[in-house]
């Protein structure tokens, strides 16, 4: 049981940071998106666009779970190596009983984090499957394989030292991944409450979308609540030294404060749809939702109040969710960081990141690669060897892929870089210290957590008030 929990237990947390962002919606329009209408047959392009997809997601889901899996126990076994023996060590100046599994996290992370800026930057403005160049991103297999493990090899001969600050850049990349998907988040939330409010009609307000947005609307805020009433009653209470009075009262705050955010934001929002027809109760339900998990994640990051974590007379056994429930939960969260990947690379096509779609969308070149003269001389060539191929049975062509494949592929690459670095964060305590069985316990994650809900609240805010502060611009979705 003990190995069970050691190996189980580094999977816990990572879920407490990503796996209900946008939980509801992600999972419906990732459906809406994997799987084509009913009686409708996928393309042969979505078919190779969705597989490729599932590969790269395939390969960080090994990736992560054996970053997660050895981050305690595998260091210490390579370090007994006389191969590995001397990278593994940490420097005596920074060595610590986490480094090395810190340093572990970081160098698998790492080599996954290079595999895809390679690949995306290989693939800049290759989003047609006329450009040769989209193979690497669809198709080559065996040689990105070979690339992947190859990667993960070497990076086991590079010291410490150099991964452990690697870890600050990563700290970056992963605030960076936050707060792209918090732009994301808002962009969808105003396009999926327009298309509910479009089936039925504006002004058909007992329509069946409209009572689906409203069914939808509470339940978003009823969860705002529930979670809200978890928060004052197990993170009030001091579990760190339960003969100290007080010492809660930062904790206590941050409940207290979203709560007050998302009311105004709601409130607001009504108000708002004067001149943001696309605001409305859902979008303020939403975010209610996501904001308060987003604090109610960061006050399960410490541990000083934190009667989870701390239900234990020393509070160092982790008492929280089932050690089975907690490794699913980090496959929703890799899930869910590969899903927004995906929203990222679609958005950054479309424009809605302030960013021009890649120059070759499509084969735009005026000049010939071979010369027409030297192709006619060959003309006569190939129809005689036709003719004389003609009595022999035909061979099935592959099928030609053509046309655009529907998101910034290098975009996706580069967003998944960064969603893994950000599962890497989570895995190393935001590169502090931590003790065996512990994954994302930190002031340090507390802190990037509650920031990230505030400027969640901020940029919903400034996106309902921009058409009136800038009235010279288009907010038309």
């Amino acid at each position: 049981p003990v190995f069970g929990m050691a190996c189980l237990i580094p999977l816990a947390s990572c879920a407490a940071c990503q796996a209900c962002t946008c939980i509801g919606g992600s999972i419906c329009s990732c459906l809406c998106g994997l799987f084509s209408k009913a009686g409708e047959q996928p393309s042969t392009e979505k078919l190779v666009s969705r597989w490729s997809r599932v590969t790269y997601l395939a390969l960080a889901i090994v990736t992560i779970l054996t970053a997660g899996v050895f981050r305690d126990t595998g260091p210490q076994t390579l370090a007994g190596s006389d191969i590995f023996s001397k990278n593994m060590r940490c420097p005596e100046d920074n060595d610590s009983p986490t480094c090395m599994g810190r340093a572990f996290v970081l160098r698998v992370c790492f080599a996954t984090a290079v595999f895809h800026l390679c690949l995306g930057l290989l693939t800049i403005g290759a989003s047609d499957f006329s450009n040769p160049r989209l193979q690497l991103h669809t198709a080559l297999w065996p040689i990105k394989l070979a690339m992947w493990l190859i990667l993960h090899l070497i990076v086991f001969f590079i010291p410490s030292s150099f991964f452990l600050g690697f870890g600050w850049f990563a700290l970056v990349a992963s605030v960076l991944f936050l707060l792209v998907q918090i732009v994301i988040f808002i962009e969808w939330i105003y396009e999926w409450n327009e298309s509910w409010i479009q089936n039925d009609g504006a002004d058909n307000l007992s329509g069946p979308w409209h009572l689906i947005i409203l069914a939808v609307s509470v339940a978003c805020f009823g969860l705002a609540i529930a979670m809200t009433v978890v928060m004052f009653l197990w993170f009030g209470k001091n579990t760190a030294d339960p003969t100290e009075e007080g010492g809660c009262e930062l904790y206590t705050f941050f409940t207290s404060f979203n709560l007050i955010l998302f009311l105004f934001l709601t409130v607001f929002s009504f108000r708002a749809t004067e001149w943001m027809p696309a605001t409305g109760i859902m979008p303020s339900a939403l975010v209610a939702a996501f904001m308060t998990f987003k604090v109610l994640t960061a006050l399960y990051a410490q541990t000083k109040c934190n009667e989870i974590y701390g239900s234990s007379s020393d509070g160092s056994i982790y008492n929280g969710p089932p050690e089975g429930l907690t490794a699913v939960s980090v496959l929703i969260a890799i899930v869910l960081a590969a899903y927004n990947s995906v929203m990222i690379s679609k958005a950054w096509e479309e424009g809605d990141l302030g960013l021009e779609a890649g120059p070759s969308q499509q084969n735009d070149r005026q000049v010939p690669l071979v010369p027409m003269d030297i192709l006619d001389g060959q003309t006569n060539t190939q129809e005689a060897a036709a003719a004389a191929d003609s009595s022999a049975p035909a061979q099935p062509e592959a099928p030609v892929l053509e046309g655009p494949i529907g998101y910034n592929v290098a975009a996706f690459h580069f967003a998944f870089m960064l969603g893994i670095l950000y599962v890497a964060m989570q895995l190393t305590n935001w590169n502090e210290d931590y003790k065996t069985g512990e994954v994302d316990k930190s002031r340090a994650s507390m802190w990037i957590k509650v920031c990230d809900a505030w400027v969640l609240a901020i940029a919903y805010f400034w996106s309902m008030i921009a058409p009136k502060v800038l009235t010279g611009r288009n907010f038309e979705l």
